[in-house]
């Protein structure tokens, strides 16, 4: 039976090691699994550089496991026929005697995205095609199985940048729906029954795998571009989770929709961050998180955040276009452009024993051979007579150079795995932030999540990069409170000097609409304005028409309460910060200022209630409603402290069923 267990957590309190247990494993984590194309036409031997690097990689000893596109196929001529009478025919392990790691399956959901072949099965109302595979959990995940996957990723519905917010959320529910429906699959092989065939071969192979305890590990197919969203996302899987009776079917989370932002750092750590805090702490350890399309140099960063595996495909890409990687300098050179690297004696500059363009086992006789081949006009007669005769072609030296540039990422990878275990990873990524000002930028990020690890930082002497300080000045500690980055996922500018003087509702001739009977206070969101964050959007929704009667007021964790009339005025727009539980300075400020806020205006309200599920922010509202002596915190007993729970739906009813008792104005 797959599972996935973490097994030691480094010393310095960042970076996890862990053991991932599948068929053909077990993997040890953190891990990279490299994109592989193991359909690269109609048979084993189509596929060209592909090919070369299919066959010069997996058989390696070091190599633990590469990742596969479901939907790949259709790059490569793949008839209906072919695929489903020669490819479906048997696994990927039974098919290429060398193959010896664990093959991880996605499911090809942006191939699916916008094609018009692959819709809705017919008995969903849509067309049927002539591969017999659609659109829905059980046709992908039969495909997955029929091609032998160790690991399987559910099928999802990727979110393009700037989609609209309707469909965003719309593509999001359908993404955990068909997740779910995937897991109630692989617990009930008997409902695999739409796509080719009734997917009978796809039905048997999990059937026989169940009976033998090898059936695959299944990651859930997350997506989200900011915190909020994310969490939400994780949230809602988990209690529909729950609710089917299927709490331990999966053995992680697989992050999507990340390949657009992998130049946005911030916007990278803050998705991560919010997928990583909405796992329960009770479940944390043994649910791995992966990113999809992120490798190389930020895996020591996302690593330190607790993400266990990695793909990519960058190797192949800068390979095809004959882009060579520099070693432990992550800059990219023509190849050729190579030759003034090159040793004194011709050698290639990278020492990595794995590596077959330069390692001490090269296959390549030499760069000028190699540029020779690559630069001239083989004609295809020349190309057969070179094979017959087992000498290299250019995709022979293609695939030695995606090989070459898989190995530096691999490389560092491995270098992080040694830094947790030593204990040191913390320190190892400080200095990576000091020589990489897109690292440094990702680490600043993480600490307004983090307080913690601000501190840690600290306490290291790199005041460099503690977030948002300028240690050539004196600043006061109110003043590092606006922490952050200098872009954001919005459009929105951010401002790194607010402080919680530069807005103060207390401190200015304002008075809440009179016509409102319920008093709610809710904690700010990182998405301005507030309202249309996922959170505020998510709890009005559930209110519904009660909503005309309530006054919203935000606790904003810089300013206080914040009411929603003022949630567009610049200060709250653009101030960027997390109320820590360390901070106990602004702790008591934010409180101070609610209960001022209370005693001045409470009293045209009927009722004042708080809804908050985040540990620090219900504290401050428990404790001014304390102080004040009127006011109730909704949930009243929440399963966990964390922003999760803020869309459980058992805590909105329990929200709306007290508005509906207590406020006789919504009867």
């Amino acid at each position: 039976m797959a599972d996935f267990r973490v097994t030691s957590v480094g010393d310095d309190g960042y970076g996890r090691l862990g053991e991932l247990d599948i068929p053909h494993g077990p993997v040890e984590t953190p891990v990279l699994f490299p994109v592989i194309n193991l359909i690269g036409g109609t048979t084993t031997e189509s596929g060209g550089v592909w090919r070369r690097m299919r066959d010069n990689l997996i058989s390696r000893d070091h190599l633990q496991g590469i990742m596969f596109q479901a939907m790949s196929f259709t790059d490569y001529g793949v008839s209906p026929g072919n695929l489903n009478e020669f490819w479906r025919a048997e696994t990927f392990h039974e098919r290429f005697d060398n193959l010896d790691a664990p093959v991880f399956i996605d499911s090809g959901g942006f191939k699916l995205m916008n094609s018009n072949t692959f819709g809705k099965a017919p008995t969903e109302g849509g067309a049927e095609n002539d591969w017999g595979l659609y659109t829905n959990p059980a046709s992908i995940l039969g495909l997955q199985l029929d091609f032998g996957s160790d690991i399987i990723a559910t099928l999802d519905y990727p979110i393009p940048p700037k989609l609209n917010e309707e469909e965003k959320f719309e593509r999001m529910e359908r993404s955990i729906e068909s997740a779910v429906d995937c897991l109630r699959i692989v617990e009930d092989p008997s409902l695999l029954t739409d796509g080719q065939n009734d997917n009978k071969r796809a039905r048997q192979h999990l059937e026989r795998r169940k009976a033998e305890g090898d059936e695959p590990g299944v990651f859930i197919a997350l997506h989200g571009h900011d915190y909020e969203t994310i969490n939400w996302y994780v949230g809602n899987f988990l209690e529909q989770v729950d609710d089917a009776g299927l709490e331990h079917a999966f053995e992680g989370f697989a992050i999507g929709s990340l390949v657009p932002l992998r130049s946005s750092i911030d916007v990278l750590v803050d998705i991560v961050q919010g997928a990583k805090d909405a796992i329960p702490t009770s479940r944390a350890d043994e649910v791995g998180v992966h990113v999809f399309g992120v490798g190389g140099k930020q895996v020591s960063l996302l690593a330190l955040l607790g993400v266990d595996s990695f793909d990519c495909s960058s190797h192949m890409q800068t390979a095809q276009y004959r882009k060579y990687l520099l070693p432990d300098k992550w800059e990219t050179i023509e190849l050729d452009d190579l030759e003034s690297h090159l040793g004194d004696d011709g050698e290639f500059p990278c020492e990595m024993s794995n590596c077959t363009l330069c390692g001490p086992d090269s296959e390549v006789e030499s760069y000028e051979e190699m540029m020779q081949i690559l630069n001239s006009d083989m004609s295809y007669d020349e190309r057969e007579r070179r094979k017959d005769n087992d000498q290299y072609i250019k995709s022979d030296y293609y695939g030695h150079l995606a090989r070459h540039n898989f190995e530096v990422y691999n490389e560092e990878l491995s270098r992080v795995r040694d830094q947790i275990r030593q204990g040191t990873l913390l320190d190892y990524v400080i200095e990576f932030a000091r020589q990489a000002d897109d690292i440094k930028k990702g680490l600043k990020q993480a600490q307004l999540r983090n307080q913690g690890l601000q501190r840690d930082i600290e306490e290291r002497g790199a005041y460099d990069l503690i977030a948002g300080i300028d240690i050539t000045s004196d600043q006061s500690k109110l003043s590092k409170f606006g922490a952050g980055v200098d872009e954001t996922t919005e459009n929105r500018t951010i401002s790194l000097q607010h402080t919680p003087n530069d807005f103060d509702v207390l401190a200015r001739d304002y008075e809440p609409p009179a016509d409102r009977n319920v008093l709610l206070v809710v904690p700010c969101s990182q998405q301005k304005p507030y309202s249309e964050s996922r959170t505020h959007s998510v709890l009005m929704d559930k209110i519904g028409d009660r909503r005309d009667d309530i006054h919203k007021v935000t606790l904003s964790g810089m300013y206080g309460p914040v009411p929603e009339e003022c949630e567009s005025e610049q200060p709250v727009l653009e101030y960027e910060y997390v109320l820590a539980k360390e901070d106990h300075a602004q702790i008591e400020l934010v409180t101070d200022r609610l209960v001022a806020y209370l005693e001045r205006h409470s009293d045209q309200f009927d009722h004042v209630v708080g809804y908050v599920t985040s540990k620090t922010y219900r504290q401050v509202i428990e404790d001014a409603f304390d102080q004040y002596g009127r006011g109730t915190v909704l949930p009243r007993d929440p399963k966990a402290m964390q922003l999760t729970e803020f869309f459980r739906s058992s805590n909105t009813q329990e929200l709306v069923e007290y508005l509906d008792r207590e406020a006789a104005d919504f009867v």
